[in-house]
């Protein structure tokens, strides 16, 4: 017989997921390059050894130094939204991938246990229960150590860091809820021309950025913007049982840009000038007309009769079409399914949300887009969607080489990009000779007002 007296068991508190402790951090400035030193002494003078390491391991446990010194530093000049960087100090299969920095091995933790016992950081320990990873954080003893120059040009990535990412998506459904479930997981891969061929442009286009005189004016608000952070990555998706290939998604992440909401992005000066922010129009729409071998018509493609004040909603409502891989599709997604597989957090500029009317339901809506563009039917349910974004960021990086090659510096932005306001005509016109080069048309383009 039930108890009615007792109380409903609690739900477990959901565990707080701090930002992840940066492996690739190094020194860059004199500044903070003296911190490095001074912990490093420390280090060494309170260690009981009784011989010497290997050249090897010694360079691999002054990069540990390096790495944990540069993530506190960082933490202090600009702390993460918890105050803790969650940390993994597992040795597993950690340091034999092309992911991990091999340098953080069994010596890490000792590390870490030395800066605490000294009083430079705290630690939590990891809480199985509550499924929360272990995590650190600067003292203020620490703190006081920071010399009040070090700034955020004082800080540079390791050249070593992968900047090719390949993930693979897992997609399982519920026999019992009939509900799907994605997974998301960094896969090794073997080096293959393309892959070479991918991963240099990427790495020219990053030491070009790196020394290009790009600034942001402090708005006063938070978080603050560090306009260092510019190393580009580009990320690639597999799915399920696909074998590897790098003709899917393909976009560039990683540099504070595209991070920062888009009305701070006027704050940003390259070469000391304001930047003016270019798009491809209707781009999407637009490459999926180029797969079919078609002209897409004149004017705006998101323009449907019973939608005019809805541009947004379709706009999702034909990207979501784009992407599903059946035209079975019944109900709208929480998002546009994208999330997932690009690794961008769900915002609400990604839910169909209060952007289409009541009782527009998918049937009704993509009645009213195929009146206009009858031929989509045959781009849709097909997941043409993620092809398309790979085409997507070849049009960029070839826009981006282009204007590098001018010693033009632009900012990507996936279907667009921020470039010096003096050098607007000269992008818009890269932009049109590369996407030509690419799918045949030139796409049509302009500046954001």
């Amino acid at each position: 017989m039930l108890d009615k007296t007792k109380t409903p068991t609690s739900k477990r508190p959901r565990p707080t997921k701090h930002q992840w402790f940066d492996p690739w951090l190094i020194a860059r400035g004199e500044p903070l390059k003296h911190l490095v030193r001074q912990v490093t002494a420390l280090a060494q003078s309170q260690e009981q050894r009784q011989r010497a390491r290997r050249p090897d391991d010694q360079r691999n446990h002054l990069r540990i130094i390096e790495g944990v010194v540069c993530n506190l530093a960082y933490a202090v000049i600009s702390p993460p939204p918890t105050g803790w960087l969650a940390i993994n100090t597992r040795n597993g299969e950690r340091g034999k991938g092309r992911y991990d920095n091999r340098a953080f091995g069994t010596t890490y933790r000792n590390l870490l246990a030395l800066l605490e016992a000294n009083g430079l950081m705290q630690r939590q320990i990891s809480n199985a229960i509550r499924g929360e990873v272990s995590s650190i954080k600067p003292t203020r003893r620490f703190a006081d150590m920071v010399a009040a120059d070090i700034t955020f040009a004082h800080f540079a990535r390791d050249p070593a860091q992968e900047l090719l990412l390949l993930a693979r998506v897992t997609r399982k459904q519920s026999p019992e809820s009939r509900k799907w479930t994605k997974t998301k997981k960094l896969e090794d891969y073997a080096d293959t021309p393309v892959t070479l061929s991918y991963r240099a442009a990427v790495r020219d286009l990053n030491a070009f950025l790196d020394s290009a005189d790009i600034s942001f004016i402090d708005d006063g608000l938070e978080p603050a913007v560090d306009p260092h952070g510019r190393t580009l990555t580009r990320r690639f998706t597999v799915f399920d049982a696909q074998e590897h290939r790098y003709d899917q998604v393909g976009r560039l992440f990683g540099c504070f840009w595209m991070t920062i909401k888009r009305e701070r992005r006027k704050q940003i000066r390259i070469d000391g000038e304001p930047v003016a922010e270019l798009d491809y129009s209707t781009m999407f729409t637009r490459l999926a007309y180029a797969h079919l071998r078609l002209t897409a018509p004149e004017g705006d493609l998101y323009a449907i009769p019973g939608l005019e004040a809805h541009r947004d909603g379709v706009k999702l409502a034909m990207n979501c079409f784009l992407f599903d891989e059946t035209p079975k599709r019944r109900t709208w997604p929480k998002d546009m399914s994208l999330t997932a597989e690009t690794g961008a957090e769900a915002t609400e500029e990604d839910t169909l949300k209060g952007k289409l009317p009541d009782r527009w339901t998918v049937r009704k809506t993509k009645k009213a887009i195929l009146a206009v563009h009858p031929a989509l039917e045959r781009a849709w349910g097909r997941g043409l969607g993620y092809r398309l974004m790979w085409q997507e960021s070849e049009i960029l990086l070839a826009v981006l080489r282009e204007l590098m090659e001018q010693n033009v510096p632009a900012l990507g932005l996936h279907d667009g990009l921020l470039v010096p306001s003096s050098k607007t005509e000269i992008a818009l016109k890269a932009m049109r000779e590369q996407s030509k080069a690419i799918v045949g048309v030139p796409l049509p383009c302009s500046r954001k007002a």
